[in-house]
């Protein structure tokens, strides 16, 4: 069953990087010593390798997954056959892969480098790089780029489960003020929070039907798009068109703009090409009309 390998693929692909950002702590820890680390670096670098594997199932699990949607919902054209969709998430797993197949690279030359093959007539005072373990130069260097994989991942599989739920979007009823304020605002590693301010002049407007993941996606990724375009303090405005739908707006604040009715810190997203690729695949699948502005520091979208 195809949910049941996508959950599978899924699930291989969170686990590994699961064991490299528990790497990165290690690398982090002092009371682990140039030993521990060594000793860690062969089974690490085994991990990378299936991380690999797992992310290039999880592409083709993916891509299958829009094709099967085809023949269960061929007469839906939102939800058929979608190339586009597979794309966008196939895009961000495979540079993900080309980071991890880069860190094991120099995890294996590290390993290597740490672990020396004993010679003949080599004796206990001569110990292996195993216990020898790693200079702190080396150990800051390794922690700096095992560090940059994880961020890499975990944009990465946010991106990629943001597609795959709209393979089965949930609408229900949701007030758009609510889904920004359960956003977490606690800083991811290496990630930039970001002070939004919010105002809705209608409550009415803040009332749409949509799947929460979709929804709640979009915004965050709105708001890394526009803060790549250089909008250092995003302003979020919520309206009623006169045809009765919501419009949500995210630019910098006007002059003319009052205070906020809400302000929150959130997590930057990502705010590149595939981030907005996306963002894009994301809201047609979801049905919410998506305009970006040029340069990107003005997007808005239409419920």
């Amino acid at each position: 069953m195809l949910g049941e390998r996508l959950a599978a693929a899924l699930g291989a692909a969170r686990d590994g990087a699961a064991g490299i950002e528990s790497f990165a702590h290690l690398l982090g820890s002092r009371r682990v010593g140039p030993r521990g680390v060594a000793l860690a670096l062969p089974e690490v670098c085994e991990g990378c390798a299936a991380l690999v594997t797992a992310l290039d199932s999880l592409s083709a699990a993916v891509r299958d997954g829009f094709v099967e949607t085809d023949s269960a919902v061929a007469a839906d054209a939102a939800v058929a056959a979608d190339a586009a969709a597979a794309d966008a998430a196939c895009a961000v797993l495979g540079h993900a892969g080309v980071e991890v197949a880069r860190l094991t690279d120099e995890l294996s030359r590290a390993a290597a480098g740490a672990s020396p093959a004993r010679g003949p007539g080599r004796g206990r005072g001569d110990r292996g790089g195993s216990e020898r373990g790693i200079d702190a130069r080396q150990r800051l260097g390794l922690e700096a780029s095992v560090r940059r994989t994880a961020r890499e991942l975990s944009g990465a599989l946010r991106l990629s489960e943001l597609v795959i739920a709209t393979l089965e979007l949930r609408p229900t009823p949701l007030d758009l003020i609510d889904v920004l304020r359960n956003w977490s605002a606690a800083p991811a590693e290496g990630r930039p929070v970001v002070r939004i301010s919010i105002a809705s002049s209608d409550g009415r407007a803040n009332e749409v039907e949509g799947d929460v993941r979709a929804v709640s996606g979009l915004m965050e990724l709105t708001v890394g798009i526009v803060s790549a375009a250089g909008v250092s303090s995003p302003h979020l405005t919520v309206s009623r068109l006169s045809d009765g739908r919501s419009t949500v707006r995210i630019a910098e604040r006007g002059p003319r703009e009052g205070a906020p009715a809400v302000a929150l810190d959130v997590v930057l997203r990502d705010g590149g090409e595939r981030a907005a690729a996306v963002a894009r695949v994301v809201a047609r699948r979801a049905r919410i009309e998506l305009v970006e502005g040029t340069g990107g520091r003005v997007v808005t979208m239409t419920f």
